[in-house]
């Protein structure tokens, strides 16, 4: 027989739908790592391209032959403008805009195309140098930036190259094409897959091998996106811990073999009973977890109380019938921690066995309740 100790027994909706299956890291991490690529790298390529052209300058300025297209003072204000913006892209913590982040590539590309103007000889060093802002944008902004850049590097190029030497300067300028094109393609490719493989690196290491279902640290990460909307003014949710009745008997008398099948089972069953907005994990043992996106407490221990009848029923004909015990927190204002909300539940869970198990059990207890 199950009792849930609940504030309303008013009916809510069925439990139906898909549980989520494991989810990506969070992406806090990645972005802070990512902002720090492109302020630094960035600020590097910006100072290196202001370099180049201050040496071509100086260079020039030796052989006391004069600008054909810029003065000195203007090429060694515009190095030194870049150069101070490069030292501000890595040294500022403020965080980029994306129309900046995305444009820092192709404007690097357009200072390192300048010394071609200068010097009205370019040579083979300059698909060389347009390389590094090509590459930059591939590895650590994204495909479209990249050929964006090279793109961009390629018209700069063709223009400055085509007015420096002429003929000569566009059949160099093929070359630059051509060999911006292939080192494009080749780091776009090597980040795709690299992408690919953190990802499902990301996906395995929070996913529990046995039932497919997310881990505990999975399911901790949800718990935390979880809070953060709560905290947004989202609507209440609610954690059911899932735990198997005499768990123990199951693997002394017919083996841990018999133990993983049920937790196979079990984790099935769970992962199809509830919606594509729930988070359904194995977070230890026996022991499952769900969460609820937005379910008021009522609802909670309906599904809750739904879910329990439905083990009962179809674990009823395994091979190796068992039951479960559900303890059910909600998220009353103020939203609770983390922490606060899994002690909540699995105070919840401890009342449910003690009470005699196969049964639901609700908190928080500040509810008026009906036993």
């Amino acid at each position: 027989m199950t009792q849930v100790r609940t504030a309303s027994a008013s009916a809510r909706r069925p439990v139906a739908g898909a549980g989520l299956r494991a989810e990506p890291a969070s992406g806090s991490a990645v972005a802070e790592s990512r902002q720090w690529a492109i302020k630094n790298v960035g600020g590097g390529l910006m100072i290196a391209a202001a370099v180049l052209v201050t040496v071509v300058t100086v260079l020039y300025d030796l052989r006391g032959e004069p600008f054909p297209m810029f003065t000195r003072e203007v090429n060694y204000a515009l190095s030194a403008a870049v150069a101070a913006f490069g030292f501000y892209l890595m040294r500022t913590t403020r965080r980029l805009p994306t129309w900046l982040a995305n444009s820092l590539p192709s404007g690097a590309a357009i200072v390192i195309c300048l010394p071609t103007s200068v010097d009205e000889s370019p040579d083979e060093l300059g698909p060389l140098l347009l390389t590094w802002p090509v590459t930059f944008a591939a590895a650590v902004l994204s495909a479209r930036v990249a050929w964006t850049t090279a793109g961009v590097a390629a018209v700069v190029f063709a223009v400055l190259a085509g007015l420096g030497r002429g003929v000569d300067g566009l059949v160099l300028w093929v070359e630059a094409s051509a060999s911006l094109a292939v080192v494009c393609w080749m780091v776009v490719r090597v980040q795709s897959q690299a992408m690919r493989l953190r990802e499902a690196l990301a996906r395995l290491a929070r996913t529990d091998a046995l039932t497919g279902l997310v881990n505990r640290r999975g399911f901790d990460e949800a718990l935390a996106r979880e809070q953060a909307r709560r905290r947004r003014g989202g609507e209440p949710s609610a954690l059911l811990l899932v735990d198997i009745d005499h768990f123990k008997r199951v693997n002394d008398t017919w083996g841990h073999q018999a133990g993983d099948e049920t937790l196979r089972l079990l984790g099935g069953l769970l992962d199809t009973s509830f919606r594509a907005t729930d988070v359904v994990g194995r977070i230890g043992g026996e022991e499952f977890a769900v969460l609820l996106a937005d379910c008021d407490p009522d609802e909670a221990a309906e599904r809750a109380q739904a879910l329990c009848d439905l083990v009962r029923t179809q674990a009823g004909t395994w091979e190796h019938p068992i039951t479960v015990s559900v303890g059910v927190a909600a998220t009353p204002e103020p939203a609770p921690t983390p922490e606060e909300l899994m002690a909540s539940a699995d105070a919840a869970l401890y009342a449910a066995k003690a009470a005699g198990r196969d049964r639901v059990w609700i908190e928080p207890a500040t509810v008026p309740v009906v036993e």
